[in-house]
């Protein structure tokens, strides 16, 4: 250790800069490296909030000591954290969707105008009804425009309240027809007076979602997914009853259906007047007899006085019935609704595969021969499908089956995800942070501290003694020349001499190498060392 310091001083002052910067630097450059391959990957937690929702969920990172960083329009965490702070951040309420909700009244403002107080009810609704769509699993975010004219007295100067609907969807997401007509019920069951048909969704791209009537064939979503779905469900009953006599992928059908969706009331009022009923019958009867004077005809029998013979007078008999009936005329009154979606016309089409068979003198699975089903075979099939889907000729349906040799499906060839350039930069990042680390530490170890580490360990080996000629005064004159012509070089800088030359006389030679190697065994073998790495001996 001590001869390793000693070496160290007597460096020169350039060399002990040159090494002390090349290890600063290789160590430096060492730190940072390790630093940068271990330092942490950050991933997007939320996107796009609103400041009240960033403020509140930075708050509660900062509570939890998780670490994070703010960028101009996202929140970012470590990224092996990002779902569980998300499900935590979800169980508090956050984010709430932006934009203000009926919180806005929690603090009472009695300086308030009324203008302002109606303001913030309007925003309020607004930022309530945009946080519940957003509740839906489709929907990332949702803004509500309410339109909400003044009340007037006068009923014509009324006007009916407007909502307008941005919704942005979640990546591969849609929305269904279902779901908008929700949405629309569910904004104007929350406003007095607005008309499901006065509420407008449009996505982020500007794409009408709500559409009241179909333009071409003035049906109205819910009626064309009505329609679809019913003719979806014919072609299912087909294919179920013809596949297991065919074969599975054997049949293709297609459905055409015409639907009646409107809806009519009738009243119809029936007389039958075969069919009449004695209601009431009333029967008067009446029978009444009298008699007429008698007497002789003349003056004789009006004389006073005078009494004239009566004769015998005669007697009246009268009879009278009357009867009143009613009859009750039977009447029939009928109250019909007609069925919403009924069946107008139907009209299916069928394409029947036929059989293949292999050749009985081939072994290749592709040679085979077709063979179509016969025409009584159509019929029967034919004949099914009307008892399937409910023919009925009244009403003009069609069924059509034909016998039809499949076209092969070509198979699907797995090809090589291309990747772009983009994606090989960053497996070179990935496998860079890695490996640079390890890569410069080893360069470090081979071109920095092995060479000072050898010039070390080269400079501080022990000075060798002088070689027994050099003490027997100095040698012959071929020995002294010897020595100042490279004597010089060697022995100052490895401290020890160079060997006799060749016109020494070979007893000297021998005798003094064998007295030296025995008195400095260790010194001997460094010189021997140092002579086999030479690369041309002298």
């Amino acid at each position: 250790m001590a001869n390793t310091i000693e070496t160290i001083k007597n460096w020169s002052n350039k060399k002990k800069v040159v090494i002390a910067l090349s290890l600063v630097v290789g160590i430096a450059a060492i730190v940072l490296l390790f630093s940068w391959s271990q330092a942490t990957n950050y991933a997007v937690m939320f996107s796009n909030l609103s400041e009240g929702d960033a403020g509140k969920i930075v708050e509660k990172l900062q509570q939890l000591k998780i670490p994070y960083q703010v960028t101009s329009n996202s929140i970012m965490v470590p990224a092996e954290k990002v779902y569980d702070l998300r499900l935590q951040m979800a169980a508090q309420g956050l984010p709430q969707g932006g934009g203000i909700g009926f919180e806005v009244f929690d603090k009472a403002d009695f300086q308030a105008t009324d203008f302002v107080q109606k303001l913030n009810y309007k925003r309020a609704l607004e930022g309530e009804l945009a946080r519940t769509i957003s509740a839906l699993a489709e929907v990332d975010r949702a803004r509500v425009h309410l339109a909400m004219p003044e009340k007037s007295l006068f009923v014509k100067e009324k006007q009916p309240p407007t909502a307008s609907i941005l919704v942005t969807l979640k990546s591969a997401k849609s929305l269904t027809q279902g779901q908008i007509q929700g949405i629309v019920h569910l904004v104007s069951s929350s406003i007095e007076g607005l008309n499901p048909n006065d509420v407008t969704i449009v996505d982020s791209s500007g794409n009408m979602l709500t559409r009241p009537v179909d333009e071409m064939m003035g049906l109205t979503g819910t009626e064309l997914d009505y329609q679809r779905k019913y003719e979806r469900d014919i072609e299912a009953s087909i294919r179920d009853i013809l596949e297991p006599v065919v074969g599975k992928d054997k049949v293709k059908v297609k459905v055409h259906s015409e639907l009646d969706f409107s809806r009519t009331e009738k009243t119809e009022e029936t007389y039958d007047p075969d069919g009449a009923v004695v209601r009431s019958q009333q029967t008067t009867s009446e029978d009444s007899q009298t008699s007429a004077p008698a007497g002789v005809v003349g003056v004789q029998s009006n004389l006073p006085a005078k009494a004239t013979p009566q004769s015998q007078g005669g007697q009246q008999q009268m009879k009278k019935k009357t009867e009143t009936i009613n009859n009750e005329i039977s009447r029939t009154t009928s109250h019909i609704i007609a069925p919403y979606g009924s069946v107008k016309k139907l009209t299916a089409a069928v394409l029947v595969d036929g059989v293949y068979t292999m050749k009985a003198d081939s072994k290749d699975p592709k040679d085979v021969v077709y063979t179509p089903h016969k025409e009584d075979e159509i019929k029967q099939y034919e004949n099914l499908v009307k008892k399937a889907i409910g023919f009925t000729e009244a009403r003009g349906d069609d069924v059509t089956v034909i016998n039809m040799p499949f076209e092969p499906l070509p198979k699907e060839e797995i090809l090589p995800v291309k990747r772009s350039y983009t994606d090989y930069i960053k497996d070179g990042v990935m496998v860079t942070k890695y490996l640079a680390p390890v890569m410069l530490a080893l360069l470090f170890i081979v071109f920095v501290v092995r060479p000072i580490v050898k010039s070390l360990v080269m400079e501080s080996a022990p000075v060798v003694k002088e070689l027994p000629y050099s003490r027997a005064g100095g040698g012959t004159a071929a020995e002294r020349e010897y020595e100042a012509r490279e004597g010089g070089t060697s022995s100052k800088e490895k401290g020890v001499k160079m060997p006799p030359t060749e016109e020494m006389t070979i007893k000297r030679e021998m005798t003094g190498w064998s007295d030296w190697v025995k008195e400095n065994p260790s010194q001997a073998a460094t010189l021997i060392k140092e002579w086999m790495g030479t690369e041309e001996p002298t």
